[in-house]
């Protein structure tokens, strides 16, 4: 999937990315997206990233499935019964992950680099 903007979403694009770039803490972070992001739009982000972060562990499909399906769970939060993580996204996040170049590897490296 090729994404086109024309030159003014662009700019708009960059000036996003640096309002996101101001902020300073996790606290920050998460009111900022709270804001910018629906319920589920930051929730189908987190379901990504934590998909991203079962793939890089060497997880199957069907592990990462049932570790983040809320029947999988030990304890489930309310209003999300029904939430759910597809093959489909898997395999969109996976082919993403195997990018060497892609933003998942940027900031997998450096978050592994922080904890080294």
């Amino acid at each position: 999937m090729i994404m086109e903007f024309d030159e003014e979403e662009i700019k708009a694009l960059h000036n996003l990315y640096n309002a996101i770039l101001t902020l300073k803490t996790p606290e920050e972070m998460h009111l900022f997206f709270k804001d910018l992001c629906s319920e589920n739009e930051l929730f189908s982000m987190l379901h990504r990233w934590q998909i991203l972060t079962l793939i890089d562990e060497g997880r199957s499909y069907d592990e990462i499935i049932r570790m983040l399906s809320p029947e999988g769970k030990e304890k489930e939060t309310s209003g999300r019964a029904g939430t759910r993580v597809s093959s489909t996204t898997i395999s969109r996040v996976k082919a993403c992950y195997n990018n060497p170049e892609g933003g998942y590897r940027i900031a997998l490296k450096r978050l592994k680099g922080d904890k080294e």
